[in-house]
């Protein structure tokens, strides 16, 4: 094909029906939701955790993946996977959710999908670096790279 490295270059036109379901946007957040029309809200998106000790609990957080698919995927379906890994590549957390694939608002486009997992009493019992793999019928599709820092020393300590 001259002129571009499909499918490394995205779809033109023509290709948007063969491309694959991908990735399109993949946050931590304090919040997120989708409103009746579609849109997709999100606050407060962090990649840092700054516990007051450990081990720690986060009390909520939520995972928020937006997905795009090609027409035709349409009708298909599939499983989407959300692991928690730490540094040293465990899995500490699972998520699994099948989905079929929505036709798209307009005839030719490819359809969004939104995937909003509210976590709660997330624990960590050290700090270090952790990411959430994104896994779509089993290949990975992207990560959420996040760290969980050391506690900050009291500021305010007193001496006796």
């Amino acid at each position: 094909m001259a002129g571009g490295h499909w499918p490394l270059d995205g779809p033109t036109r023509g290709q948007s029906q063969l491309w694959p379901m991908e990735v399109k946007l993949a946050v931590l957040a304090d919040f997120a939701s989708v409103t009746r029309e579609g849109k997709l809200n999100v606050l407060g998106i962090f990649q840092e955790v700054n516990p007051p000790s450990l081990p720690t609990v986060l009390p909520i957080c939520y995972v928020v993946v937006a997905y795009e698919a090609g027409p035709a995927e349409v009708g298909s379906d599939k499983n989407i996977t959300l692991a928690l890994q730490d540094a040293d590549g465990a899995v500490s957390m699972q998520l699994e959710q099948n989905i079929t694939v929505p036709a798209a608002p307009r005839q030719g486009q490819r359809s969004l999908i939104h995937q909003i997992n509210a976590l709660l009493q997330l624990p960590f019992e050290q700090s270090g670096d952790y990411q959430f793999v994104i896994l779509i019928n089993g290949e990975e599709k992207g990560q959420i790279p996040f760290r969980v820092n050391d506690p900050m020393e009291a500021t305010n300590a007193t001496s006796t």
